[in-house]
């Protein structure tokens, strides 16, 4: 006996093949948070409790920037892209991320407009920002980007068409 699979017409069935998987060592962690706490020690001892508040103020100020690019830039996507972004506190992942697959070449696409309109952004708050708030944000910027770009470096020869999952200790590529 042959069972029949019936399908609506408008039923869509994605089949993806896993292609990389990088794992996230604990140690990589471990020197991301060490970093952080290097600028806050940086900040307390070149601008004593004003460092730490705007250690604070800037990491503040650099997600809402974040944030904002990301979704000025998502409106531009003819799919609603931003029900599969969502934020995220545990490191690696800090910030405005995907909670849910995303495709690589829109990933790529909105870090290279992060990365380069985040700068803009941090210049043009510079005529009314103080030397220590200037040196956080742009530190912020860097910290919250690096493992996104080290993640875009590392499939960099990658196929543009492909997915990608970001999990707390792994990272998955998916080809469709």
């Amino acid at each position: 006996m042959q069972r029949e699979i019936k399908l609506n017409k408008e039923s869509t069935i994605y089949h993806y093949q896993l292609i990389r998987k990088l794992r996230i060592r604990t140690e990589m962690l471990v020197s991301y948070a060490v970093i952080a706490l290097l600028f806050a020690a940086f900040q307390y001892i070149f601008y004593n409790n004003d460092g730490l508040l705007t250690w604070i103020l800037g990491l503040v100020m650099i997600i809402v920037i974040h944030w904002a690019i990301l979704r000025l830039t998502m409106l531009r996507v003819d799919e609603p892209e931003d029900r599969r972004w969502g934020w995220r506190f545990k490191l690696p992942w800090s910030g405005y991320l995907p909670v849910q697959l995303v495709e690589h070449q829109l990933f790529r696409k909105l870090h290279r407009h992060l990365l380069w309109l985040g700068l803009c952004a941090v210049a043009v708050i510079y005529p009314w920002a103080s030397e220590s708030l200037m040196i956080s944000m742009i530190s912020w910027h860097a910290w919250l980007l690096a493992p996104r770009l080290i993640l875009l470096r590392q499939l960099r020869k990658a196929r543009r068409d492909g997915v990608l999952r970001l999990d707390e200790q792994e990272v998955l590529f998916y080809h469709r």
